[in-house]
């Protein structure tokens, strides 16, 4: 049974791998189809971000902390996009649900914007934000100096990745992501997954 609830608290090409001390990046590009079994038909369903964690041993506070700094960096997100502004600007504005199913050893979290007075999903304000989320998502991480990818960014000379509000709240999210032994987010095509020592960039 799937639940929905409001977040209120709030052809494949060959990857090219980089490796830094004890930490992995594996960036995959060239990827224009996703082929999936049945049974995972419904994970890639249009609109909506999934999130896979281990669902053992969960701690509220990290999975509440997640969930809280990923609405926030995905409305900044929405709001800049031009398409989009408007609805944030009227009250009430879209809200982001979420779903939530255990599939074995995962627990999967569905997100995705929808109308604040029926529910109904909002797929094209979710593509609108979700698509440009895991853009500047990855970017960042590709950005950030390898000492500091797994904890907070040093201080250093010279640009910084860390620019905007949205970095600082994509850097959190990482941050927060990191608290789990396994999370990966995908969108469409997309993807990022951390595991261990190892971050993945598809």
């Amino acid at each position: 049974m799937v639940r929905y609830q409001e977040l209120s608290i709030l052809s494949r090409g060959e990857g090219s791998g980089r490796k830094h001390d004890n930490l992995a990046i594996r960036i995959r590009k060239g990827v224009d189809s996703v082929i999936m079994s049945d049974s995972k038909t419904s994970q890639v369903e249009t609109g909506k971000l999934h999130i896979t964690m281990d669902s053992n041993n969960l701690q509220v506070s990290y999975v509440s902390s997640m969930l809280r700094v990923l609405q926030a960096a995905v409305r900044d997100i929405a709001r800049g996009v031009d398409d989009a502004h408007d609805l944030f600007e009227i009250h009430p504005q879209p809200v982001l649900l979420l779903s939530t199913e255990v599939d074995g050893p995962d627990l999967q979290l569905q997100i995705f914007f929808a109308d604040p007075t029926n529910s109904k999903p909002m797929v094209e304000l979710s593509a609108q934000a979700f698509d440009p989320f895991m853009v500047q998502f990855g970017n960042l991480l590709k950005l950030l100096p390898q000492p500091g990818l797994w904890g907070r960014v040093a201080r250093r000379s010279g640009p910084s990745s860390i620019e905007t509000e949205t970095d600082r709240r994509l850097d959190e999210l990482r941050v927060e992501l990191r608290h789990f032994s396994r999370a990966t987010l995908r969108f469409g095509k997309r993807s990022i997954s951390f595991a261990g020592d190892q971050l993945e960039i598809e």
